[in-house]
């Protein structure tokens, strides 16, 4: 049986050159733009795709618990800049999950929100409303 001379001499050094080519530009342009990830990349965004949407269940489940206890709001207002703090005071662990410095910060952003759409509120509905005259 012959060889197909695409597979002979010269030919064949091109031939396998080429495929050579192929892989690597292949590899070079599905990590580069084709979006292709290794395994400890996919399992690091795997793991902060669980704890975001952890984090969008449990944050307004802590800030109700938060403002249900009493003198929370009031020293939460009164705290500067720690008061992520004042959240692992007053509130230890929401749906079975304890309480750690990156739920207190975001169950802190979520408190200081609730808090600016209720003081948004009440300066709405306190203030009389200016009429056409």
């Amino acid at each position: 049986m012959r060889m197909p001379d695409i597979l002979q001499g010269e030919a064949r050094t091109r031939f396998l050159q080429g495929i050579a080519f192929g892989a690597v530009a292949a590899v070079a342009i599905g990590f580069m733009w084709g979006g292709w990830v290794t395994s400890g990349t996919a399992k690091t965004m795997t793991a902060m795709a669980e704890s975001n949407g952890r984090m969008s269940v449990l944050v307004p489940i802590c800030v109700a618990q938060f403002t249900a206890a009493d003198g929370a709001v009031a020293k939460f207002k009164a705290a500067g800049s720690y008061k992520d703090n004042v959240i692992s005071e007053y509130v230890k662990t929401v749906a079975a999950t304890s309480m750690d410095y990156s739920f207190a910060r975001a169950c802190a952003a979520g408190v200081e929100a609730e808090l600016s759409k209720t003081a948004t509120k009440e300066l709405s509905i306190g203030s009389p409303k200016q009429g056409l005259q």
